[in-house]
């Protein structure tokens, strides 16, 4: 299969992506939680001589842009395809905010998502929120318009 295509987190957001033999990926990228509205779009890389019987490193980055502070947060997912047993997208994400100097040690944010080719129901996106607390979505929790 390819990288390429319609992809959801569990939370139900949705990762559109397209590449090339090159290892470009281009693509938009729609939240589901938080105050995110729209898509946004996104860059990264793939390996294109990914070894047989492993997952393909990829990455992607979206930049936001927030509306009521002059912080401009990046987020950055790094993973791997991988086909074994159907297909998904492990990856970690940095979500990274403008901050002073001396705050830049809390200017960065952590996160897991598995995305796959089926979206998650309404009803198993909003159960998941309800447990976790908080979405683990990364973007800010404020409005966002893009870079």
């Amino acid at each position: 299969m390819s990288i390429s295509g319609d992809w959801y987190n569990e939370f139900g957001s949705h990762l559109r992506i397209t590449t090339d033999p090159t290892g470009c990926i281009r693509g938009t990228y729609i939240s589901a939680t938080g105050h995110a509205v729209g898509a946004r779009p996104l860059v990264g890389r793939y390996d294109t001589a990914a070894v047989p019987g492993h997952g393909t490193p990829l990455g992607r980055t979206v930049a936001w842009r927030n509306g009521r502070t002059d912080a401009g947060p990046v987020t950055r997912w790094n993973g791997q395809y991988h086909e074994d047993g159907g297909e998904r997208i492990s990856v970690t994400w940095l979500l990274t905010a403008s901050a002073s100097a001396a705050n830049a040690w809390e200017a960065t944010a952590v996160g897991r998502d598995i995305y796959t080719r089926e979206p998650p129901s309404p009803e198993q996106a909003e159960q998941l929120l309800r447990h976790t607390g908080a979405p683990t979505d990364p973007h800010p929790v404020d409005e966002l318009t893009p870079v």
